[in-house]
């Protein structure tokens, strides 16, 4: 008496009421076999015989019998009828075809979504920035980015440097920017970082101000100055730092919390700043910007994805977008 399953096993196990576990162990030990051995059914069937079948794809005869009697025992059931002119499919070796079709098929829609992919015709990419850079160069770099890849979505997360390494390393962002100084240099653990661009430090000034006249300031002339500053932020050790090297420590008049607020404290007269040029963008009319000399160390700003990934097509086109706006800049 024949054991093997029939066709139709799914059905027969559901009426012997077996356990959906049961259903689905079955099938993890029974229903595995290789996908090449599908589209060697799928010639045969075409040409209901082997010898056609092998000229098709390449293969000797025995090579095609062999593939069809592996696919047998991987399916636990008979999937031609030899004969002596040729070969029919059986009622399973039907249905195996028939099925074999919807999944090439699927394969090849498959094989298009990933050229897609590739080609940067569709996907989404999940990007985290800071917010003197999203107010700044990100508009333009979006602007780029969609003109030469419409199909890609862009999700934008604005966040600060620590919360961006996060987001980088959990995967919910794929690319970030993360900035730092030659003092405080950030800890790369868990990302790879590519340096894009140095944000220079500049001197913020009241249009009325004395000095508003000059293109560039030495800092030694502001040992007199009151300052106004960003409240436990990395560029207050810019000026604390700089000043010192000069002899002198600032005179803090007014700390804030972000960049228009200090822009609004220094137009309102409590004091001058030294500020990340990309923090001055937009500027308010009642303010300039001048150079400092000695030159005052410029904030590094980097790209960064996890380490663990592989750098996608549309994330490489992001970057490369990132670097011609960052090039165009004003300096």
């Amino acid at each position: 008496m024949n054991d093997e399953p029939k066709s139709d096993t799914r059905a027969l196990l559901s009426e012997a009421k077996l356990p959906t576990r049961a259903v689905k162990s079955y099938y993890y030990r029974h229903m595995k076999f290789d996908l090449e051995r599908l589209s060697v059914l799928a010639a045969v069937a075409k040409h209901g015989s082997m010898t056609a079948a092998a000229e098709e794809l390449s293969y000797t005869p025995s090579a095609v019998s062999q593939q069809i009697r592996r696919l047998e025992s991987e399916l636990r059931a008979p999937m031609v009828d030899r004969h002596p002119r040729g070969v029919t499919l059986t009622e399973a070796g039907r249905a195996v075809v028939a099925r074999a079709e919807a999944i090439s098929g699927q394969l090849r829609g498959l094989e298009n979504d990933l050229n897609d992919l590739a080609g940067l015709r569709t996907g989404t990419l999940r990007i985290g920035v800071f917010p003197t850079f999203a107010a700044s160069l990100l508009p333009s770099v979006i602007t780029r980015f969609r003109s030469r890849h419409p199909g890609v979505a862009v999700e934008v997360r604005n966040s600060r440097n620590a919360p961006i390494r996060e987001l980088l390393i959990s995967g919910e962002i794929d690319l970030g920017l993360i900035w730092d100084y030659p003092w405080n240099r950030a800890e790369h653990a868990g990302v790879v970082a590519e340096e894009l661009m140095l944000d220079p430090t500049i001197l913020l000034l009241p249009a009325t101000h004395p000095m508003a006249a000059r293109m560039d300031v030495d800092l030694a002339d502001l040992e007199a100055e009151a300052w106004v500053v960003r409240e436990d932020h990395p560029t207050r050790d810019v000026l604390e730092r700089r000043a010192r090297t000069h002899g002198f420590a600032p005179k803090v008049a007014a700390e804030t919390n972000d960049y228009p607020e200090l822009q609004a404290m220094v137009a309102a007269g409590f004091g001058i700043a030294m500020c990340p040029a990309l923090a001055t963008q937009p500027l308010r009319d009642d303010l300039v910007v001048r150079r400092l000399r000695p030159d005052v160390p410029a904030r590094r700003i980097s790209t960064a994805y996890s380490a663990g990934r592989a750098p996608s097509p549309s994330l490489q086109a992001m970057v490369s977008a990132m670097r011609n706006v960052a090039a165009g800049r004003p300096v």
